[in-house]
């Protein structure tokens, strides 16, 4: 074989495989790809603590026409979010197209990601605020004989989010400390001091299962909303239990440092933002005792 028959030869190749790879972009669909991205790349990602394989069955799957990855446009998109009712829900949702849509460009299978054309999706979170004294004593009066009295007060005693004390397991508390398996990032997974008060509330908890508190966060939601909030002469949140829990760390002068690690925020400044306005009350009611004193 002389070099033109060669180089022919390798052309000719060359052609078959661009043929191919031709093919390839034009028959694999977005549902067969999202079970191949979902397989690979799923266990990396973080969802905040919604049930990623859930979110695909229950928003993508019957909202977007299965087609090749290649025929999609920013507008199918479009249209398939705006099916999604909850702005939270809908923000999540978009990042499952952006996600696996990129990774199909790196793939080589599409040459543009059509979510790049596509409004970001803005989501309001709910405020939170912390419990006064006198809303928190008619919350623990209220609660006292619920079913919850016991995780509500855990909430109060850790400042964990509402859905960590329910993968808290006895195995997690030793002589001196009790580990929170976190739902954030991987400082969110700490170890807290084992509190006199916490103690004692552990104590009364019947051990009939491996966890602290065998319950599922959607019961535990579902009762707090419909037997608890009614009843109550202020609007709360369990989450609110959090806050209140820090501002009272605060109010009894423990360092923000120390609340930063207890609460599992991954950086200062997150702590600190949210409860300057705190930690401003707070300096406000010592100088108040300063001013007292006669130098």
């Amino acid at each position: 074989m002389d070099v033109l028959d060669y180089l022919r030869d390798i052309s000719d190749k060359l052609q078959l495989i661009l043929e191919q790879l031709s093919g390839k972009r034009t028959t694999v669909t977005f549902f067969a790809w999202l079970v191949d991205w979902f397989q690979l790349k799923a266990p990396s990602l973080k969802d905040n603590g919604y049930d990623l394989k859930h979110s695909i069955d229950k928003h993508v799957y019957p909202n977007i026409q299965d087609k090749p990855l290649s025929e999609y446009t920013a507008h199918d998109i479009t249209k398939a979010l705006s099916v999604v009712s909850s702005p939270r829900m809908r923000q999540i949702v978009r990042q499952i197209y952006n996600q696996a849509f990129r990774e199909a460009v790196r793939a080589g299978l599409i040459d543009r990601n059509p979510v790049d054309d596509v409004d970001c999706v803005k989501h309001n979170y709910n405020s939170s605020h912390a419990l006064t004294f006198a809303q928190q004593s008619e919350f623990l009066e209220l609660t006292v004989n619920d079913l919850d009295s016991a995780l509500y007060r855990f909430y109060l005693l850790t400042g964990c989010r509402p859905s960590e004390p329910l993968a808290v397991c006895w195995s997690d508390v030793s002589d001196h400390s009790i580990r929170i398996p976190g739902t954030k990032t991987v400082k969110s997974d700490r170890v807290l001091p084992l509190s006199d008060e916490l103690e004692l509330l552990l104590s009364t908890v019947p051990r009939s299962s491996d966890k602290i508190f065998p319950r599922s966060y959607q019961a535990v939601q579902k009762h707090f909303t419909g037997f608890i909030q009614p009843k109550l002469s202020f609007s709360m949140t369990l989450k609110d239990l959090r806050h209140t829990f820090a501002t009272r760390c605060i109010e009894a002068g423990i360092s923000i440092k120390t609340i930063q690690k207890w609460l599992g925020h991954s950086n200062y400044g997150t702590t600190a933002n949210i409860y300057s306005h705190v930690t401003s009350e707070f300096e406000l009611a010592e100088l108040n005792k300063l001013n007292k004193v006669r130098f």
